[in-house]
């Protein structure tokens, strides 16, 4: 009994290991064949155990990926909104719990319904309930759709599959992969050679068709370059909404863009205008003026008043030579930007008097931003770049996707290049290049196929100034959207069920 005991614990110890190997397959460490060590690790750990040993290690693995993934949440608690470090702590350990309840399910759900090791387990159910509860978890609860296993193959051939089906496509190969690479162990483990060999013909020619499917021009160039100046000002979160602070952050953003109004547009990122729009009218008109004067245009993030006088957005606005134009964030951080279940939540986080945003989500979605050559600029302010569906129901006759974002939030962590990393696979899911203009980094500009073109040393004040090439036309994820990745995880279950006791 002493034994099996210990060896439960190993195994859990095992499982969040798998767990730490995800977060280093993805930003900044990519170490993406880990990808399939993580996978590869947590199936065979799911293989000939009960459902409940099968949620008890998904639980394990979850506390492994989120707790190495995911850990910054914890500065921007306990740094940036002055809570104890025990309050910072708990919370952090609740929210790393929640999101590990994700994988538990699905290790329950896999062994619960496909109790017998065979193909049809591995093959089918194994990679569709991978997929299926991450795309679950970018949308319930209002989702956090962090850390997807498809995110660590952006550099690798794999990611020819995100055009065709996004991240959960590129996600769905990587665990098909895993899967392979186990069935074809267990196969010679069996002296069965020809299936082992056969699993890792298939393997081959997965990866081979992602290579193949990344060179397909799935849209084009169209129009001339355009350049563009990103604006890093690198202002300390701890000095930024202090009142005393707003006419120096204003300066500063004003003595950067000095030298760069001969970019056709300049871009300021979240929030640098750290002032609500009607107490700095004077300003932006001041740098409107100046824009209009050196024929560019001006995109800034700022605070404004919603129009019943009740509450906040958390916008961008654009002003200069081609006229004005706004985006109103959509997705509001949970307990950053606002505090889900006010009511009850609200009253818990006055008694520990953390100081917290209180913006309004926009309702509907705001129009592109014009600049030169009527090029449309689709904005999203933050994290909104991390929800593929969000990215795909706003993009129409777009040439360029936007991101502005203020990472400062969690200081000196990896919080930042995963954020760009999953700004990459906007860019290669849509076919479209994006200008990602970060407070204090990493701020870049991405291809259309989702290669890094340049980019701002992180944590410094910096201008980042390049020329990016507007595109047109659509990839098959634009325009089938959900519907054949849905297909296909829904045809992999019916495969497996009724193959699951052969």
């Amino acid at each position: 009994m002493k034994n099996q005991f210990l060896s439960e614990i190993g195994k859990n110890a095992l499982a969040v290991l798998a767990g730490v190997c995800l977060t280093l397959a993805c930003a900044p460490f990519y170490a993406f064949p880990l990808a399939l060590v993580a996978a590869a690790f947590l199936l065979v750990l799911w293989l000939d155990v009960t459902p409940q040993i099968a949620f008890r290690r998904g639980f394990f693995y979850g506390l492994g990926l989120f707790g190495s993934g995911v850990y910054w949440v914890y500065i921007s608690m306990h740094t940036y909104a002055d809570l104890p470090p025990w309050g910072a702590g708990a919370l952090t350990a609740v929210f790393i719990a929640t999101l590990a309840l994700f994988p538990a399910c699905q290790g329950w759900l896999l062994n619960r319904y496909f109790p017998k090791t065979n193909y049809a387990k591995m093959l089918c159910a194994f990679p569709a309930l991978w997929v299926f509860f991450e795309w679950v978890r970018s949308w319930l609860f209002s989702g956090f759709p962090w850390l997807f296993i498809g995110y660590s193959q952006t550099q690798t051939p794999l990611k020819g599959f995100a055009p065709l089906l996004s991240v959960y496509g590129v996600s769905l190969a990587v665990v098909f992969s895993a899967a392979l690479l186990v069935n074809a162990a267990l196969r010679l483990k069996q002296k069965q050679r020809l299936a082992a060999y056969l699993s890792l013909l298939v393997f081959v020619l997965l990866w081979t068709a992602g290579a193949l499917l990344n060179q397909i021009p799935w849209t084009q160039p169209e129009g001339r370059p355009l350049q563009v100046s990103l604006i890093q000002a690198n202002i300390p979160q701890q000095l930024k909404w202090l009142p005393e602070q707003i006419q120096p952050t204003l300066q500063q953003y004003k003595d950067l863009s000095a030298n760069h109004w001969d970019s056709q547009v300049v871009i300021w990122p979240e929030a640098a205008i750290p002032a609500p729009l009607d107490n700095v009218t004077d300003f932006v008109n001041e740098m409107s003026d100046t824009a209009k004067l050196h024929h560019a245009q001006l995109i800034a993030g700022i605070p404004v008043k919603s129009s019943d006088n009740d509450g906040y957005f958390n916008a961008v606005i654009s002003v200069g030579n081609d006229g004005a134009g706004y985006y109103l964030k959509h997705r509001l951080v949970p307990f950053g930007e606002f505090i889900p279940l006010q009511q009850w939540l609200g009253r818990i986080f006055d008694l520990l008097q953390v100081p917290m945003s209180d913006f309004t989500p926009a309702k509907g979605f705001s129009e592109p931003l014009t600049v030169r050559d009527n090029i449309k600029l689709l904005t999203f302010i933050c994290y909104e770049i991390a929800y593929p569906e969000q990215v795909l129901h706003t993009l129409k006759d777009v040439n360029i996707l936007l991101t502005v974002t203020n990472d400062a939030w969690f200081g000196h962590s990896i919080a930042q290049a995963q954020h760009l990393q999953m700004a990459q696979m906007r860019a290669i899911e849509n076919g479209r290049p994006l200008i990602f203009a970060s407070n204090n980094g990493i701020t870049a500009f991405i291809s259309a196929k989702g290669r890094l073109l340049a980019t701002a040393p992180p944590f410094q004040t910096y201008v980042l100034t390049s020329t990016i090439q507007a595109y047109a036309g659509k990839t098959p994820w634009q325009r089938y959207a959900m519907d054949p990745i849905l297909l296909i995880l829904l045809s992999l279950i019916i495969v497996a069920v009724k193959y699951r006791r052969v």
